[in-house]
């Protein structure tokens, strides 16, 4: 049976204009906190790059996954993601990545919704220029195994730094679907979570601000929240993701961060405290491959 056009999906995705952030004024607050700005380039970039866990490299032998017959179902009333992935063997996150469905948006009676194929899946970066044959071609799959995991629109140009869905067998070490959901079609969040009721590290340091943001169940100083994590089976990677902990290898401590924004070119925002001193909040931008980066923490 041949594929139908209307599995597709729209994937045009307004992109962020990327601009740095300009030094700004140290304010009080009313907490105690204070707030800063200031453009990347604080720490020195590192003499060597530690590698993290996860990353897109093309694995598949050619022709070894095959193309499946799509399942498009329409979306029964009051149906969630959470209900819909229990009928039919898949996840929440993997149904919001192959429709391209950002976090906290609702179903809709009606709504035609894609089923990937049950199995462990990745989410893998688009490349400037990349169409849906060179995309498929550069991890050595037909265009039908992307289409069964991603309800596109086109074959034409996707859009860059944006992430599709794919079997993990495609690339065993890029991102896990698991762990993420859409901030925006295609674009990678941490799945939020509550913070401790109560934080366990020294106010005013960085380890603190983003203990204070997000769940962190593991102690130590920064430097140490990279092997702490991975000692948890906490995910870990070198993409910055918003929600992620940013680890650095500067000073005796080291320094931690947490990932607000995504730009287009890769560079990433980031909140921290206790750069330009104790209880000081700043935000700044950060490039990749410099500024003695661990990696990222999801």
């Amino acid at each position: 049976m041949p594929r139908p056009d209307l599995r597709l999906t729209n994937l045009a995705v307004a992109l962020l204009a990327a601009g740095l952030l300009v030094a700004g004024v140290v304010s009080g607050s009313p907490t105690g906190i204070q707030a800063a700005t200031q453009s990347a380039g604080y720490w020195p970039s590192p003499a060597s790059f530690q590698a993290g866990q996860y990353y897109d490299k093309p694995a598949a032998v050619p022709g070894s996954i095959p193309v499946l017959l799509a399942q498009l179902i329409s979306t029964p009333p009051a149906a969630t993601l959470a209900s819909l992935a229990s009928r039919y063997q898949t996840t929440p996150e993997e149904l919001a990545w192959a429709n391209r469905i950002p976090a906290g948006q609702a179903l809709r009676a009606g709504q035609p919704l894609l089923v990937p194929p049950p199995g462990p899946t990745v989410l893998v970066r688009v490349l400037a220029g990349e169409t849906l044959a060179t995309f498929a071609a550069r991890f050595r799959v037909s265009p039908g195994v992307v289409l069964d995991y991603n309800n596109l629109t086109t074959a034409g140009a996707l859009v860059p730094n944006t992430f599709l869905l794919m079997p993990k067998a495609a690339s065993p070490s890029s991102l896990p679907s698991s762990d993420l959901v859409p901030l925006q079609p295609g674009f990678p969040e941490v799945t939020p979570s509550v913070p401790a009721p109560a934080n366990q590290f020294p106010w005013g340091q960085c380890t603190y601000w983003v203990a204070s943001q997000r769940l962190v169940t593991w102690s130590g100083n920064a430097i140490q929240w990279w092997s702490e994590a991975r000692s948890l089976g906490i995910p870990e990677g070198q993409v910055p993701v918003v929600g992620a902990i940013a680890v650095f290898n500067i000073g005796y401590y080291g320094h931690v961060a947490l990932v607000t924004k995504v730009l287009p070119d890769g560079s990433w925002q980031q909140s921290e405290m206790n750069v330009y001193g104790l209880g000081v909040l700043d935000t700044r931008t950060m490039v990749p491959g410099e500024n003695a980066l661990v990696g990222f923490i999801y």
